[in-house]
C-alpha cells in the first residue's frame, strides 16, 4: 500500500456540490505535504472507477464526499460506491474518512471487527449541514455552509498533516464544538437550530478501527 489520497467529489445536486466545493482545503492539504492525490469528479465517483482506482493506485487514504446509508457511501446520482456485504473488503487496511450521513453505522464497523492497521472516521448520525441558498452558484462563499463543512475538513486535514487518526478524530470534533459554542452565545433563533445541528455531528463522529493509524 503507497501513501497517497483516493477522493471522491460528486456533483449532481446541492449537498454534493457543497461537499465537493469545500474539499478544496483537502486537496490543497494534500498538495502543501506531497502526498499524491486522486480525484473521482462527477461521473467519475462510480463503483467502478472507484474500484479500478484504488486496485491501480492503492492508496493508503480514501476520503468518501456523498450522500450514505448505515451499509454504504453513494457517489454521482447516488449510485452505491462501497457498500458492506459487497465491496466493503476494498477499504480494509486503509485509513478512511466518509462526509456521508450514517456510514458510521453499519460499514464503519467492519474495522471496529477487524484488527488491520486501517480505520475508519465517519458519522453514525445523519451529517448535516445548513446553507445559504443565496449562494448555491457559489458554494465556497457561504458563510452558514462555512460553520459546518470547514471544521469537517479539519478531519482529513489532519491525517494528511501526518497527525494520528484519533488526533484527526479529536480536532474535527473540537473545531465543531467551538462553532457550536459561538452560535450559542449569538443566541438568535437561526443559530440555536444551527448549534443543534453542529451537535448532531460531533456527537455522531466515530472512529472505529486503529486509533493510532496514520496515512
Amino acid at each position: 500500500m503507497k501513501k497517497g489520497l483516493i477522493i471522491t467529489l460528486p456533483k449532481w445536486d446541492n449537498v454534493t456540490e457543497y461537499l465537493s466545493h469545500f474539499s478544496w482545503q483537502i486537496l490543497s492539504a494534500a498538495e502543501e505535504n506531497n502526498i499524491p492525490y486522486k480525484k473521482l469528479e462527477e461521473t467519475e465517483a462510480s463503483k467502478k472507477s472507484f474500484e479500478k482506482t484504488i486496485n491501480k493506485l492503492n492508496y493508503s487514504f480514501i476520503v468518501f464526499n456523498g450522500h450514505g446509508s448505515p451499509n454504504s457511501i453513494k457517489g454521482h446520482k447516488d449510485e452505491v460506491i462501497i457498500e458492506a456485504g459487497n465491496n466493503g473488503y476494498l477499504i480494509n487496511d486503509r485509513i478512511v474518512y466518509a462526509r456521508a450521513c450514517e456510514a458510521g453505522a453499519v460499514l464503519g464497523r467492519i474495522f471496529k471487527e477487524n484488527t488491520s492497521r486501517g480505520c475508519f472516521i465517519g458519522y453514525e448520525f445523519p451529517f448535516v449541514f445548513w446553507a445559504d441558498k443565496t449562494w448555491d452558484s457559489v458554494p465556497l462563499k457561504d458563510e452558514t455552509a462555512k460553520k459546518f463543512l470547514e471544521p469537517s475538513n479539519m478531519v482529513a486535514i489532519s491525517l494528511l498533516k501526518g497527525h494520528t487518526a484519533e488526533e484527526a478524530h479529536q480536532n474535527g470534533i473540537m473545531h465543531m464544538k467551538k462553532n457550536f459554542k459561538k452560535e450559542i452565545l449569538r443566541g438568535t433563533k437561526d443559530s440555536f437550530q444551527i448549534a443543534e445541528a453542529l451537535w448532531n455531528n460531533f456527537t455522531g463522529q466515530v472512529l472505529f478501527g486503529n486509533s493510532q493509524a496514520v496515512i
